[in-house]
C-alpha cells in the first residue's frame, strides 16, 4: 500500500484541535473536512517591565481572546478553501453529525472541554459557508468528550447521545419539536448510566437482536422494555477508549476493536496503549499490539480494496521523543492481524478514512491535536 501526503493546512485559527468529521457540504458528491478545537495557542503577549506578559492567562481576558477565536471550520473539497463555521470557545473531542434542524442537512452537535459546561448544536446554513447558528442543548454537565447521532430507543427518529467525562454520566436528547429552543427541555433527557467516566461512543446492533445498543467506553448499554439500560461490561480497565463496531473476521458477527486512545499520556511511568478485538458473545479479548502511543484514531474499512476490512490507527504525538505512526492491520488467512506502517513522523488525532478523491479508493484525513496541522493521505496503491 502507498499513501501520497498532502498538507491540507499549516496554519489552521486555533490551537489544540478536537474533533474531525467529514460529510459533503456542498452536494458535489466529495466530503468536506470539518475542524472543532479547545482553542488558540497563539501567546497574546505584551511587554511589562522587560518580561513578556501573557493576556491569555490574565482572568477577564481571557475570556475575551476565546470569544475572538474561530474554533470550528470547514474545509471545501477540492481545493481546501477553509470556511468558519461559529465561535464556541474550548469545544471537545468528539462532535458528530446529524439533521437536527430535520430539514435534510447535516448539523454538527459538539460540548465544551474541561471547567465548561456547554453543549452546543449548530445548525447549517442554505450556504454552508455562510456562519452556522449555535444554539445551546444543555449546560446542566461538565467536559463533552463524545456524541452521537442515532436513532437509540427504536421511535424512528434520532436522538443525541452524549457522554460526560468530569460529570460522569452517559445520556441521550429527544430531539424536541423545535430543536431551536434554547436550553432543550429536561423532560427530553433520558439517563442511561451514571457514575461512569468513560471515552468512545458508537451506535451499533452489536448482538443482532435487531435493536441498537449504545457503546460507551468498554461498555455494552442494552435498553429494556421500560426504557431503562443495562450495562454489560466487555473490557474492564481499558480507560480513554476509542471504539469501533464490524464484522472484521468475517464470522458474521460484530466484533468491538478498542483502542486506549491516550495512553501513555504525558506520564512516562504510564503503560503503553493496547488495540484489542473483542469477539462475541463472551466478548473474548484478542490483543492485537501492545506498544502504541496515544492511538486516538480507529477507524475499520476495506482500505486496500481486497474485499476483507482492515483495521486503521493512528497516533497524536503527545511522547516526547516517539515518532508517530499510522498503521493498517491485515487480516491473514489464519485469522491473525498483521500491522503494516503507512506513515510515520506526522502526529494524528480522530482521523477519518474517507474517499477523497472520489476515485474509488479509500483515503486518510485527519489533523493534530497540539501541532496545528490539517493533512491528508491519498491512496495511490
Amino acid at each position: 500500500m502507498e499513501f501520497q501526503h498532502s498538507r491540507i493546512d499549516d496554519s489552521p485559527p486555533c490551537g489544540q484541535m478536537s474533533f474531525c468529521l467529514t460529510t459533503d457540504l456542498t452536494g458535489n458528491g466529495l466530503p468536506d473536512v470539518i475542524v472543532g478545537a479547545l482553542g488558540g495557542i497563539y501567546p497574546f503577549t505584551v511587554p511589562v517591565i522587560g518580561k513578556d506578559l501573557n493576556l491569555r492567562k490574565l482572568p477577564g481576558t481571557r475570556e475575551v481572546i476565546k470569544q475572538m477565536e474561530t474554533n470550528v471550520f470547514w474545509y471545501e473539497n477540492p481545493g481546501w478553501e477553509r470556511h468558519d463555521v461559529a465561535k464556541a470557545p474550548d469545544l471537545s473531542v468528539g462532535g458528530s453529525l446529524g439533521d437536527i434542524s430535520g430539514d435534510g442537512t447535516m448539523d454538527l452537535v459538539a460540548g465544551q472541554n474541561l471547567n465548561e459546561h456547554d453543549l452546543y448544536w449548530f445548525e447549517q446554513p442554505d450556504d454552508p459557508r455562510e456562519e452556522w447558528t449555535r444554539r445551546l442543548i444543555t449546560d446542566d454537565f461538565e467536559k463533552y468528550h463524545d456524541t452521537a447521532v442515532a436513532d437509540v430507543d427504536g421511535d424512528g427518529e434520532d436522538e443525541v447521545v452524549v457522554l460526560s467525562q468530569e460529570s460522569a454520566v452517559v445520556f441521550y436528547y429527544d430531539i424536541p419539536e423545535d430543536p431551536r429552543r434554547e436550553p432543550w427541555p429536561v423532560e427530553n433527557r433520558h439517563m442511561v448510566a451514571e457514575d461512569l467516566d468513560v471515552e468512545g461512543v458508537e451506535v451499533a446492533d452489536v448482538d443482532g437482536d435487531g435493536t441498537v445498543e449504545i457503546l460507551a467506553g468498554p461498555n455494552v448499554f442494552h435498553r429494556n422494555g421500560d426504557g431503562t439500560w443495562d450495562r454489560e461490561s466487555i473490557a474492564e480497565g481499558w480507560p480513554w477508549t476509542r471504539l469501533a463496531v464490524a464484522d472484521v473476521d468475517d464470522d458474521g458477527e460484530d466484533e468491538i476493536l478498542v483502542t486506549e486512545g491516550d495512553l501513555p499520556y504525558q506520564d512516562p511511568d504510564d503503560r503503553r496503549a493496547r488495540l484489542g478485538l473483542f469477539d462475541p458473545p463472551e466478548w473474548t479479548p484478542t490483543i492485537l499490539h501492545d506498544d502504541l502511543s496515544n492511538p486516538h484514531s480507529l477507524q475499520v474499512a476495506d482500505i486496500d480494496d481486497d474485499g476483507d476490512l482492515e483495521i486503521y490507527v493512528a497516533e497524536m504525538g503527545l511522547e516526547e521523543g516517539h515518532t508517530p505512526r499510522q498503521f493498517v492491520f491485515h487480516r491473514n488467512d489464519d485469522g491473525s492481524f498483521e500491522p503494516e506502517v503507512i506513515e510515520e513522523g506526522v502526529a494524528t488525532h480522530e482521523a477519518k478514512v474517507v474517499d477523497l478523491d472520489g476515485d474509488g479508493r479509500l483515503d486518510i484525513v485527519g489533523k493534530g491535536y497540539s501541532e496545528r496541522n490539517v493533512d491528508a493521505w491519498f491512496n495511490v496503491v
